[in-house]
């Protein structure tokens, strides 16, 4: 018991800490205009100003091009990703395609990491000339320790401005996000039922064990649910709720 109290405040502490951003020169404020993305790989990339913010971009020119980053993970947590983007130029939305994907750097062919909702690739808007916001988390599989963050555009599409490109740890501190909402997840540690609460309804839950495997997922639909946690093994798990769109994180113990 006094083990798993240890590691209850340890995940407590750790929590009210400011998540680090892993994607070093991710406002690409490093490098001369002109020149090449520092501390970023890909090709047809360089570091330009924006007309709009009239501050440094990350671009990725006219035609193909691409952007990566190669970021140390921890298999079984999970990450925030978020980052801002433009599709210079007008006309047709047809030339603005850009997907941006989490890779395993260390697997053969480099396969793409499912995201937490599932999918395997954050696709952009094709609205043209305005700054849009993009966010999406990944929770790594067993077995992965090296990540290729990449925005990757084919030959034919107009040139894109990156800007603020964030790749941090989650930690309960998200729990923020849905606290207008009331809610809340207990008792922690838990047994055999784990009771979920807000003022509205609850859309989605989702658990991940510590591999990044997701062992439950239910849709309640409802502001109060119950959930039969008795089978897990004992350990720690992260909880994922969704309420009107927005998500929240947590990490609880099962005894």
């Amino acid at each position: 018991m006094k083990k798993i109290t240890l590691l209850f405040l340890t995940l407590l502490i750790s929590s009210i800490g400011f998540s680090q951003n892993l994607v070093v020169n991710g406002d690409f404020q490093t490098g001369a205009i002109g020149d090449p993305v520092e501390s970023w790989g890909g090709f047809k990339n360089r570091i330009a100003v924006d007309d709009i913010t009239t501050s440094n971009v990350g671009q990725v020119e006219n035609g193909d091009g691409s952007l990566f980053h190669l970021i140390d993970v921890t298999p079984g947590d999970t990450y925030d990703v978020s980052f801002k983007y433009r599709w210079l130029g007008s006309g047709s939305a047809a030339n603005a395609v850009l997907t941006a994907r989490v890779k395993d750097e260390l697997a053969s062919g480099r396969p793409n990491l499912d995201f937490t909702d599932n999918s395997n690739g954050y696709t952009f808007s094709t609205n043209l000339d305005e700054w849009l916001t993009a966010d999406f988390s990944v929770t790594i599989p067993s077995g992965v320790t090296k990540i290729r963050l990449l925005f990757f555009k084919p030959n034919g599409n107009k040139p894109v401005n990156l800007d603020d490109v964030s790749f941090t740890k989650s930690s309960t501190a998200s729990l923020e996000n849905l606290k207008q909402f009331n809610f809340s997840a207990y008792p922690n540690p838990v047994n055999n039922s784990l009771h979920i609460s807000a003022s509205e309804n609850v859309e989605k839950v989702e658990i991940f064990n510590v591999l990044g495997q997701k062992v439950i997922n239910v849709l309640p639909n409802s502001s109060k649910t119950q959930l039969d946690v008795a089978t897990l093994s004992s350990g720690i798990y992260m909880l994922r709720a969704t309420i009107n769109g927005k998500k929240g994180t947590s990490k609880f113990i099962k005894q």
